[in-house]
């Protein structure tokens, strides 16, 4: 057998023995795969398909198969999981530290935290926005809009109309798609099912009525509505509330249940975050923990927040670089159709962690 064969075939062990390998398709997908608005589609590999995608659980390919183009919808998904993770923790000693390899997120996923409970939520809701938003587009042609709120009361006030999106079918493909791995009966399981759900429950109240007015003379006689979900930045937003605010759980064993550590704790719904173990500091690098450090890393002078300096480099001190930056400046539009600008150079601190 060549050697590249067989460099080839252990390269697929070892993705197929990767916890949560599926992330990966958004690895793939990251460079080009969407634009942050308008959330465009494109293939995460050119040779990529579900049926032998090493980095699915055959349930996975199962339900992927179901057409073409869905192995591109949902390594956009998982890209915006990725990149709206990367967002919401950029000011923080742990920001969404990612892999270019297979596992992704490293071994910070191992362990039961704050962070891995974001992880799974993000992910989750990712996947549920990018097959939502494709079936109103009609880029999958298996589903589409949600006419069943057109039977839902508006009391006159407008019609039901245009495109609403079809939250349900877009959480119950996410259901099925990203929970397939995980058990029910251990901890771990419970916690990132939990999580799973969470994801898909915030994001399905991240929902505008949007309305087009008709009319004679630009009047509003006639105002048409459809639901659209609002931007993943929102969702990411608030599933970051979610975070800051998440329970520490343990385990009922008899019950296969999680119950909050303390009697005395408030039970968390099923929209908030749950975590069984603390976080590590992520000060110093610890490849166990999946902590590069904080060494290195900007801070913010004058901020008394996670991104201040004081608290990001955990006491350590931070050093300051001055730079001179060069930027257009006073542009100015001339028919038609050119655009000049001045050249202006300002200078900027900027503070780096010891």
């Amino acid at each position: 057998m060549e050697l590249r064969v067989v460099i080839l075939l252990v390269m697929i062990f070892m993705v197929q023995q990767t916890t949560g390998s599926w992330w990966y398709l958004g690895v793939l997908g990251t460079s080009g795969s969407l634009s942050r608005d308008t959330r465009q589609i494109s293939p995460v590999e050119d040779n990529e398909n579900c049926d032998d995608s090493p980095y699915l659980e055959p349930r996975q390919r199962e339900l992927c198969s179901k057409e073409k183009k869905l192995i591109d919808v949902i390594g956009a998904g998982a890209s915006m999981g990725i990149e709206e993770c990367k967002y919401q923790f950029s000011g923080r000693r742990w920001n969404c530290t990612t892999f270019n390899r297979t596992d992704v997120f490293g071994n910070v996923i191992k362990i039961k935290s704050r962070e891995t409970a974001y992880i799974y939520a993000i992910s989750s809701a990712g996947v549920m926005y990018s097959v939502t938003r494709a079936c109103a587009q009609g880029t999958l042609v298996g589903c589409g809009c949600d006419d069943s709120v057109r039977s839902k009361e508006t009391n006159g006030k407008f019609e039901w109309g245009g495109c609403s999106e079809n939250l349900q079918y877009g959480s119950k493909f996410a259901e099925e798609f990203v929970d397939v791995k995980e058990k029910d009966v251990n901890e771990a399981g419970l916690m990132n099912l939990w999580n799973n759900k969470a994801g898909r429950l915030v994001t399905k109240k991240q929902v505008d009525l949007v309305c087009k007015c008709h009319g004679v003379s630009g009047s509003c006689s006639v105002k048409i509505c459809w639901r659209r979900l609002r931007s993943f930045r929102q969702i990411g937003t608030a599933l970051k509330e979610k975070f800051d605010g998440a329970s520490l759980m343990k385990i009922n064993k008899r019950r296969s249940k999680l119950r909050p550590i303390s009697k005395d704790m408030k039970r968390p719904t099923r929209k908030d975050l749950v975590y069984l173990e603390d976080s590590p500091d992520f000060c110093e690098p610890n490849s166990k923990f999946g902590s590069l450090g904080t060494k290195g890393r900007e801070c913010k002078k004058d901020s008394y927040g996670l991104d201040g300096c004081n608290l990001m480099c955990c006491g350590r001190g931070y050093y300051t670089i001055v730079k001179e930056f060069t930027e257009d400046c006073d542009c100015k539009f001339f028919w038609c159709c050119q655009v000049e600008c001045k050249k202006c150079r300002h200078v900027k601190e900027l503070h780096y962690c010891n």
